[in-house]
C-alpha cells in the first residue's frame, strides 16, 4: 500500500469474505452519511465527523456498505474490531516542527489511513503526557494526514486552526476544517472567532462524541 488511496467508485471485488486483514476504519465529514444513513456502516465520531470502514484494494478502497456486511454475515462489532486491530498494526513515523514554541507533529504515512490514527487513543495519550505546552490540539484536515500539536496559549490554537484550513483546502479527500482540543480523553472542536481587531477561541458546545 505505497500510494495515496482514493475511494473506488466501481463495485468490484467488494465481498468481505476472506478479507479480514484488508479492513480499516476511515474518517469522513458527517455530511457524507446524512442522505443515505441506511446505506453505510458507520459510527459517530465527533459533531463534525463520522467513522466508516474501508475494504482496501491496494491502490484504492471501497467504503463498506450494510449490504456487504450482511452478505458476509458479520456484526458491526466484529467489523469494528477487525478494522481497529488492522489499523494498530500499520507502521508510521512522526515528523515534528517547532513554530513559536508550539511543537507540531505530522503523521502522514502513504497508506491512505493517516487520519484514522486519531482513533488510536493510546497514541493521543502518549502525546498528551509528553506535552510541555498548555493544551494538546489535534486535526484531521484530510485523509492523508493527522496533525497533533503541543499548543501554547491562544496563539498556538490560532496556528493549528490556520494549518487545518490550509491542509483541508489541499487534500484530495477533505475531512474537517475544524481542529480539536484533546481534553479529558474527548475531542472538542474549536473555532477562532474574530470581532473587529480581536480574536478569541470558541469551543463547540457539541464537544462530545455523539
Amino acid at each position: 500500500m505505497a500510494e495515496r488511496k482514493n475511494e473506488n467508485q466501481q463495485r468490484i471485488n467488494t465481498s468481505l469474505i476472506g478479507q479480514n486483514e484488508r479492513i480499516y476504519p476511515v474518517l469522513r465529514h458527517a455530511g457524507l452519511v446524512q442522505k443515505e444513513r441506511e446505506r453505510w456502516v458507520y459510527q459517530p465520531h465527533t459533531a463534525d465527523t463520522v467513522m466508516l470502514y474501508a475494504l482496501d484494494q491496494g491502490d484504492g478502497y471501497s467504503l463498506i456498505e450494510q449490504r456487504m456486511l450482511q452478505e458476509a454475515g458479520w456484526s458491526e462489532e466484529e467489523l469494528h474490531r477487525l478494522a481497529m486491530d488492522n489499523l494498530q498494526q500499520l507502521p508510521f513515523t512522526v515528523k515534528t516542527q517547532e513554530v513559536g514554541g508550539n511543537r507540531i507533529h505530522f503523521i502522514s504515512p502513504a497508506d491512505g489511513y493517516a487520519a484514522s490514527r486519531i482513533l488510536l487513543e493510546p497514541l493521543l495519550r502518549d502525546f498528551d503526557r509528553q506535552k510541555t505546552g498548555d493544551t494538546l490540539g489535534v486535526a484531521i484536515p484530510h485523509q492523508d494526514v493527522l496533525i497533533v500539536a503541543d499548543l501554547v496559549g491562544d496563539t498556538g490554537a490560532h496556528l493549528l486552526a490556520r494549518l487545518t484550513y490550509d491542509f483541508a483546502s489541499k487534500g484530495q479527500v477533505p475531512i474537517s476544517v475544524l481542529p480539536f482540543f484533546w481534553e479529558d480523553r474527548e475531542l472538542t472542536p474549536f473555532l477562532v472567532v474574530s470581532h473587529g481587531n480581536e480574536t478569541h477561541i470558541k469551543r463547540s458546545p457539541e464537544n462530545e462524541k455523539r
